[in-house]
């Protein structure tokens, strides 16, 4: 009896074990990651926005991975600038709301993009490569923007985030001959 019982407590033990490992499984499966690991090798992931608008000099030609939303897009004939509202990545390399930003990257992509894909408020994530500080633009407010730019190497649109909202409560009433697929005026 000594064999059976020792059998039967080790059967739950490695059950659990396996459900463990596909729940952690799943949850990848569920999330890939945003750039693949070839994509990647040699970007600085210690460094994030703040240190690229401060410390561009130091660390130009270096590639590093940022994120945050589209100002504008400038599409040209044989390249495209980018002004990005830098914001804070997440696990996932996902940009998320800051407290506050301060100034702008201009991200310079190879060709032009398509301004459907890139419209204002879109979230990005890019790694790209520290290149200058770009000229001081005068701004209408008599200010100046100074513009840290990337030469951007692979970049991930993000689609917004739904809410799913719940169906209304009671039913719902439309008119007599009428609805939402029936042109006014009656029967189609």
């Amino acid at each position: 009896m000594g064999p059976i019982s020792g059998g039967r407590r080790k059967i739950p033990t490695v059950l659990v074990a396996f459900l463990f490992a596909v729940a952690s499984a799943g949850c990848s499966w569920l999330n890939p990651p945003t750039f693949s690991p070839e994509d990647l090798k040699d970007v600085r992931t210690d460094v994030d926005y703040r240190m690229v608008l401060t410390h561009w000099k130091r660390l130009t030609g270096e590639k590093v991975i940022v994120g945050g939303k589209v100002d504008s897009v400038d599409n040209r004939t044989n390249r495209a600038f980018i002004r990005l509202i830098p914001m804070p990545l997440d696990e996932n390399d996902h940009p998320v709301e800051p407290e506050s930003t301060h100034g702008y990257l201009l991200l310079i992509v190879d060709g032009p993009v398509d301004p459907s894909r890139l419209s204002h408020g879109k979230k990005i994530t890019v790694i790209g490569v520290v290149r200058r500080m770009r000229y001081p633009v005068a701004l209408d407010n008599g200010g100046y923007l100074h513009l840290v730019t990337l030469d951007v190497l692979r970049m991930h649109t993000w689609l917004p985030r739904v809410m799913i909202s719940s169906p209304p409560m009671g039913p719902v009433m439309t008119p007599p001959g009428g609805g939402p697929y029936v042109p006014s005026g009656g029967i189609p």
